[in-house]
């Protein structure tokens, strides 16, 4: 597998390339984002599909940056696929043929089924545990499902209904909604119920447009679109207000401007098929078609899935910022010996072993950045690029662990701003404890075997090294209940 490989996604709206890094087998992190509105289907919907000379010339001039990028950047792999615009396009054959004699640039045109599992294969990997949900992909041209049952992809389906197919064949005319409405409806008639789902999930620019403005809506804490979660009956009302507005007049939902001439398409779409899905709750996946494309590379040896309880996000902050990994993973398996040994006192769920383990692992990455103040760096890492396989509140009470799991308790002024993700303060102050515990355990980097049980209000603590420094610093500790703790060298 290439080191550094380059996806590019041509789409009827926009061309967008992404580069990945790997910094271990499965491990990998975004070094480079780039999109151009290239428009290449302008025209083509009333052109019985042919690209346009305008459109094409522009699609060209972008992916000769692309691969200006590519060069530079020194990736050793470059995958490039092209969705509704060209695979409708009769004359798509002439630009692949000239992106490949003049850029030595690979176009493969992919088809809608494809395109809809591409999405897919990157909701089951990248988002929190999927059991059973629907991804759709509103796109410029077309708009892709994908049925996830048991964490499986099990069917896929791709409408031509797309947001700049629309825009001029309907709202560009100014064509009354009542009949825009019909004419999608007409086109989602025949949707398997298979499809059906409360879970639907979000992938596209539209989408997550409407997702960012939500999130401005409500004040939500995180200013992370990807694993944002929402009930779709909340927003109907904006969905609506969005469709009938004035397209000048969409600014003032905060939209952002490359999005306003099709957003109204795109929500017309998505309010159509989650009515038809009887979908009730929307999840946000911000990534899609080129993470999909990367992970059949990537993962084309391990069956198209990350390895049980590996976290890709978790796995690449360790590579590039942990500074011992051997201390992290020992802090990690006292801290889960403690939160069993404790149980009976802190009576906290096993699933909160998750986030106390991979808050052990991540605990010191912001060393890398500064000694002083490395919580705080730690903290600031986790919440913008623990992106990967969490929820929110998973994030979050990551996040929140790692920066006060030392003498002091979590402020005020954090437990506040994250209210809405976080669980009882109890739970976070013992969980802290516990990882302070642990650390304080390993204070010499010995990583000595320890023994452990709590019995008469004291928890025994035996170890092999006598641990002075240690002892001291366990006095320290603010602990969240009442109880003694010893700790004796065998």
């Amino acid at each position: 597998m290439a080191k550094r490989t380059a996806i590019i996604d041509i789409g009827s709206n926009s061309a967008r390339m992404v580069v990945f890094e790997k910094s271990s087998r499965f491990a990998f992190h975004l070094i480079k984002e780039i999109k151009s509105r290239i428009r290449i289907g302008e025209g083509a919907y009333e052109k019985d599909g042919n690209i346009q000379d305008i459109p094409m010339q522009r699609a060209y001039d972008a992916l000769n940056d692309f691969t200006t990028i590519i060069k530079s950047l020194r990736c050793t792999k470059t995958l490039c696929v092209a969705t509704s615009a060209l695979r409708d396009a009769p004359n798509s054959s002439f630009f692949i043929k000239k992106a490949f004699t003049d850029l030595g640039l690979q176009i493969r045109i992919i088809d809608g089924n494809k395109e809809a599992y591409y999405g897919g294969l990157s909701a089951i990997n990248f988002l929190k545990p999927l059991i059973n949900a629907t991804t759709i992909d509103i796109g410029g041209g077309s708009s892709e499902l994908a049925k996830i049952e048991n964490g499986q992809i099990t069917h896929t389906l791709s409408l031509n209904l797309g947001t700049v197919r629309l825009k001029e064949l309907f709202f560009d005319k100014k064509i009354p909604l009542p009949q825009i409405k019909a004419y999608i409806n007409a086109q989602i008639a025949n949707i398997d119920p298979v499809f059906c789902t409360d879970n639907l999930i979000a992938i596209g620019g539209t989408l997550r447009s409407l997702s960012e403005i939500i999130m401005t809506k409500k004040h939500y804490p995180l200013h992370t679109v990807h694993g944002f979660e929402y009930a779709l009956e909340r927003h109907s009302d904006l969905i609506k207000n969005i469709i009938a507005c004035d397209v000048f007049d969409l600014k003032d939902f905060g939209i952002k401007k490359d999005r306003i001439d099709t957003m109204r398409e795109g929500c017309a779409i998505f309010e159509a098929i989650s009515a038809k899905l009887q979908a009730t709750h929307i999840i946000t996946n911000g990534t899609g078609v080129r993470e999909g494309v990367y992970l059949q590379d990537l993962l084309r040896n391990a069956n198209l899935r990350f390895p049980a309880n590996f976290y890709p996000s978790v796995r690449s902050l360790s590579d590039r910022f942990d500074m011992d990994p051997l201390e992290s993973k020992y802090i990690s398996k006292v801290a889960l010996m403690l939160f069993d040994t404790l149980s009976y006192m802190h009576q906290i769920d096993v699933r909160y072993k998750k986030e106390l383990s991979i808050a052990c692992k991540l605990q010191s990455i912001g060393r890398s950045l500064s000694f002083y103040q490395e919580h705080l760096h730690s903290f600031y890492f986790i919440l913008n690029n623990l992106n990967y396989n969490f929820s929110h509140k998973e994030k979050v009470l990551i996040a929140i662990l790692v920066k006060y799991h030392t003498k002091k308790l979590p402020s005020f002024e954090d437990m506040q701003a994250f209210d809405e993700l976080l669980p009882d303060i109890s739970i976070i102050n013992w969980l802290s404890f516990i990882i302070a515990l642990a650390k304080c355990l390993n204070t010499s980097l010995a990583r000595t075997d320890v023994e452990m049980k709590y019995e008469n209000h004291t928890l025994h603590i035996r170890t092999k090294e006598k641990l002075h420094v240690a002892k001291e610093r366990i006095k320290k500790l603010i602990k969240p209940a009442s109880f003694a703790i010893v700790l004796q060298q065998t």
